[in-house]
């Protein structure tokens, strides 16, 4: 049984690095592969419910008028207009602003 000569430092450090640098580029790449597959799907059926449900998530503003508007349906415009004016308004107006000047 041959041992094998111990690296210097140096040649150890650069396989270290090597190995490290080829980790890298691995997970990259299936980040990138995960995204395309993730984008395809989205692209492939934009109104499914999940597509539907993933927008209202993210976009507070449509969640808002999406609320508004079924609110409307339920309780009557009358009552929600009111309601509105009274603190959804307001509070909206006072965030937007408070964001824009924040920054």
């Amino acid at each position: 049984m041959r041992r094998r000569a111990p690296l210097s430092r140096q040649a150890s450090e650069a396989i270290l690095l090597s190995h490290m640098e080829l980790t890298r580029v691995q997970l990259l790449a299936e980040n990138v592969g995960s995204r395309a597959v993730e984008f395809d799907s989205v692209r492939a059926n934009p109104l499914s419910i999940a597509n539907v449900v993933t927008a209202f998530a993210s976009a507070p503003h449509v969640t808002l008028l999406g609320s508004i508007l079924l609110s409307t349906l339920l309780i009557g415009p009358r009552r929600v207009f009111r309601v509105v004016l009274r603190s959804g308004l307001p509070g909206w107006i006072a965030r937007d602003f408070r964001l824009r000047h924040m920054r």
